[in-house]
C-alpha cells in the first residue's frame, strides 16, 4: 500500500452547513423558500452544480432555473468555502501520520475543481495531497472508475497498491469498479444506506481517523 484516495465531502471536511449558507442566499435571491441543513446533506456528493439543481427541484423551480441560478450560486458559494466549515477530527494529524509514513495522498471528489482548491487552501490542507481530482478535471467522474484509474496513473501506483477513503455508495462503487480497496467514515454524508457485511461492503469502516491504519488486513472493519 502506498497511496491514499480521499474522498473531501463528508470525509474530510464537513461543509455541509457553508454549502447550505450559499444555497439559501441563492434561493432567497430567487424568492423560494429556503431548505434545512438535514436535506442539503443528503444532496452532497455529485458536485456543486447538482446540489443546485437538487435544490430548486425540492423549491419547486423549473429546471431550467438552474442555468440562470448557477453564477449567483458560485460565488455566493465560492465567497463562503471555509468559513462554516470544519476539519473532521483526526484528519490533520492522520494526514500528517500518512505523509511522514510515506504515503502519496490524493483528493477525488466530485465537487468543481475551483470550490475543490479553495476549500482545501482555506483549511490549510492544500499541502497535505499530491493532487486533487475535482468533478470537472476529467470528462468523467466519481463513481467512474477513470477518476481513480487517472489519480493513480499521476502517482506512478497499481490498484493493488491503493486504497480509497470516503463516506458514500458512491465511494463505494467508485472503489469496486477500479478495482481497489475502501474504507467508509462513519460520520459523512451516505446518501443512501451503506451494506455492513456481504460481498458489496465496504473493506472497513472508521469510527474515527485516530483509529485508521491503512497497514490493517483488507476486510478488518474498524467500529
Amino acid at each position: 500500500m502506498k497511496v491514499i484516495l480521499f474522498d473531501l465531502d463528508g470525509t474530510l471536511i464537513d461543509t455541509a452547513p457553508e454549502l447550505g449558507d450559499a444555497l439559501n442566499l441563492t434561493l432567497r435571491r430567487a424568492d423560494l423558500p429556503p431548505v434545512d441543513a438535514d436535506l442539503v446533506r443528503g444532496w452532497i456528493g455529485d458536485g456543486a452544480r447538482a446540489l443546485l439543481a437538487k435544490a430548486l427541484s425540492h423549491a419547486g423551480a423549473p429546471p431550467a432555473k438552474a442555468l440562470s441560478a448557477w453564477n449567483e450560486f458560485a460565488w455566493d458559494y465560492a465567497d463562503r468555502c471555509g468559513t462554516n466549515s470544519r476539519v473532521f477530527d483526526g484528519v490533520r494529524p492522520l494526514l500528517a501520520r500518512l505523509r511522514a509514513q510515506g504515503f502519496r495522498l490524493a483528493v477525488l471528489t466530485n465537487k468543481e475543481a475551483g470550490f475543490a482548491h479553495r476549500l482545501l487552501a482555506r483549511h490549510d490542507l492544500a499541502e497535505a495531497f499530491d493532487l486533487v481530482v475535482a468533478g470537472d478535471t476529467l470528462n468523467v467522474k466519481k463513481p467512474h472508475p477513470g477518476v481513480v484509474q487517472h489519480a493513480l496513473t499521476a502517482l506512478q501506483a497499481e490498484p493493488h497498491e491503493a486504497l480509497l477513503v470516503g463516506d458514500s455508495l458512491t465511494d463505494l462503487r467508485t472503489a469496486r469498479a477500479a478495482g481497489i480497496g475502501v474504507w467508509l467514515v462513519r460520520h459523512g454524508y451516505p446518501q443512501a444506506e451503506l451494506p455492513a457485511t456481504g460481498p458489496d461492503a465496504p473493506d472497513g469502516f472508521i469510527a474515527h481517523f485516530d483509529d485508521f491504519h491503512p497497514q490493517a488486513a483488507p476486510r478488518m472493519a474498524i467500529a
